[in-house]
């Protein structure tokens, strides 16, 4: 039985999301990172889960492009950006503003219009 190309891009998406959190979460307890000592991320659990869901996000993804034309599975990527601002708010307790909102609808109604398409 072969995967739903769909259920395998909303996977992709929701994993790549996770690993956005976690890489969140993981530099939330890093402050002071800089870029010269990127050695110091590798102790740092959530950082290494949040590389470890990208990886399997674009894992994911290839088996999406090898059957959705680009045209409708990448336009929908972007409601990650939606469930991150969603997460981030829950999550982090992030203050989004009503501009931030308003961006999150316009998203929305432009990934539903990629797919009527």
């Amino acid at each position: 039985m072969e995967t739903s190309p769909y259920l395998l891009l909303l996977l992709a998406i929701l994993v790549g999301v996770g690993g956005q959190l976690f890489l969140k979460f993981g530099m939330a307890r890093q402050p002071n990172f800089r870029i010269f000592n990127i050695m110091s991320v590798l102790p740092n659990w959530p950082v290494l889960l949040g590389f470890g869901c990208y990886g399997l996000s674009t894992v994911l993804y290839l088996q999406v492009l090898a059957r959705l034309e680009l045209s409708l599975a990448y336009p929908t990527v972007s409601l990650g950006y939606v469930l991150v601002i969603i997460m981030s708010r829950i999550l982090f307790k992030e203050a989004v503003s009503a501009a931030r909102w308003m961006a999150v609808m316009i998203i929305c109604c432009g990934v539903v219009l990629v797919g009527l398409g």
